[in-house]
Formats: structure tokens, sequence, C-alpha cells
């Protein structure tokens, strides 16, 4: 366990516990609307980011154990969110905070694991037009840190409740 990996780990646990807040704070009347520029329910967004936690490893799992990056293009990417949003309009504040909090739990332990050597590992990101990125950027991206952090703060907008 490297420094970095341990602040990351940190921020990232941080992100989620923000996250989680904002989900808990949501009145019911907000989680079950429409917000935002997907279209989705809150409910919705909120699952998308419990639920995209499998996918957001691929990418991050690939860079620090030096594996090809997944293949997914925009469109994959997207079909995949629309067909999870269209199935979890009604998704629980519950079932949510239990997937957010479960699969965060072993991602803050992968994460603490981290070498300099793997935080520094470099490939291009079909996602990014190839554009060179470190594992530590994809981590902070918006392929992890930034997608929670985005996400929260349109439920935190969306449900009227402070930042």
């Amino acid at each position: 366990m490297g420094e970095r990996g341990e602040k990351l780990a940190a921020r990232f646990e941080q992100a989620v516990a923000d996250f989680a807040a904002a989900v808990e704070a949501c009145p019911d009347d907000v989680w079950r609307s429409v917000r935002g520029p997907e279209g989705w329910t809150v409910a919705a967004a909120a699952q998308h980011v419990s639920g995209q936690f499998p996918l957001e490893m691929e990418y991050v799992t690939a860079w620090a154990e030096g594996r090809p990056s997944p293949a997914y293009t925009w469109a994959d990417v997207n079909g995949k969110n629309d067909a999870r949003a269209a199935k979890n309009t009604n998704a629980t504040k519950a079932d949510v905070l239990n997937e957010l909090r479960t699969s965060a739990a072993d991602i803050a332990r992968y994460i603490r694991g981290l070498s300099d050597a793997q935080l520094d590992r470099k490939q291009g990101l079909p996602l990014a037009d190839g554009a060179e990125v470190t594992t530590e950027q994809v981590l902070l991206s918006g392929i992890l840190i930034d997608h929670l952090d985005a996400h929260r703060k349109a439920t935190v907008e969306a449900s009227g409740t402070p930042a």
C-alpha cells in the first residue's frame, strides 16, 4: 500500500459518502421524479452510479494491471446506461445505498493496494479519442470519482438539499 493509493481511496470513500448522504436526503417525491439531462428518474440516475462500478473497474484494473483498455464505444456505454436506467426507474434508496456501499468497500480496498508504478501506468483511452492517461487519472476522472461527484451534484440540486 502506497501513500498515493491511500489518499485516492480516501478521496473515493468521501465521494461515496457524499453521494450516499445526497441519496438519503432526497425527498421521496423528488426521488421518483425525472431530473437531469438524461431524462431519467433520480432513482435511476442514483442506481446508474452504484451499478456502474463494475464497468468502471474494468477500466481501472486494465490500467493498473497493464492489460488493454476495454474497447467500448460511447454508443456501447450509453446503450448500457439507458437500458439499466429503464430497468431501475423505481429503484429504492435502500437498494441503491446497499449496492453503492458494498461495491465501494471492495473498490477502496483495491485502490489502497495499488503501487505508485501502477498508478503511473499509462495507456490510450478509447472513450477520449485515445488520449494517454494514467491509472490515477482514470480513478479521478469521469470514470470513477468525478462520475460520483457529477451525479451527486445533480441529485443534490434536484432535491434542493445543501451541497
